[in-house]
């Protein structure tokens, strides 16, 4: 028998923040935001039915870069549990690939910067596609990667700062505007690739927590 905590955290979980669905309204199209609906939907099913679930949100985002990608694996497939560090290690690799941007762009102090720092930077590019993806990634930031590392308050009458449904929409949204810095960015995609180049550890917030380590 479920607990009154975990029956409550089971009735908010296809919740989901206005500006975190916005978001992800702007960028998915019709089509995959339904798509979203019906895994969070199945994330509250039966432990059986809910591996199909799992399933379909790490071939949303897929298992390259291994750090921070294989370390989200085992999390995805524990939702509806453990939101927090799934948003964290999405936001980790949206970071990486925006460094790698960043780094292609604008140079190498891109690789030291943060997410935030970085997506102000580009957005006043010269290229729109890039100021296009920088804008997105500032609200990625703003409302979802910096609140999964540095927010441990809840929102009004939530049990939890995430909820599943947030993560489901947000592995769409990660996967979204991780093809589109792939595609602009010949280092990102190297990035990917090679699979080696950052080391990811330390205190969360800390400037070594994400450390280039390629040649």
């Amino acid at each position: 028998m479920s607990s009154p905590w975990e029956s409550g955290l089971r009735s908010q979980a296809l919740e989901a923040l206005p500006e975190i669905d916005k978001l992800a309204k702007d960028l998915l199209s019709p089509e995959k935001y339904e798509e979203t609906n019906k895994v969070s939907l199945i994330l509250l099913k039966s432990r059986e039915k809910r591996k199909w679930a799992h399933a379909k949100l790490i071939l949303e985002v897929g298992l390259e870069p291994s750090r921070p990608l294989m370390y989200l694996m085992p999390l995805l497939q524990g939702l509806p549990r453990c939101t927090r560090d799934c948003i964290r290690y999405l936001g980790d690799y949206i970071d990486l690939l925006t460094k790698e941007m960043g780094f292609e762009y604008l140079g190498g102090r891109c690789r030291r910067l943060s997410l935030g720092s970085n997506a102000s930077l580009l957005e006043k590019s010269e290229i729109s596609e890039i100021r296009d993806i920088a804008k997105a990634l500032l609200r990625y930031n703003r409302f979802l990667y910096t609140p999964g590392k540095h927010d441990f308050s809840l929102p009004p009458g939530r049990l939890h700062r995430f909820t599943a449904r947030e993560v489901v929409l947000t592995t769409y949204v990660t996967a979204v505007l991780a093809q589109k810095i792939k595609t602009i960015s010949q280092a990102a995609r190297t990035a990917v690739e090679k699979d080696n180049l950052y080391m990811i550890g330390g205190r969360w917030g800390s400037r070594k927590r994400v450390q280039y380590a390629g040649r």
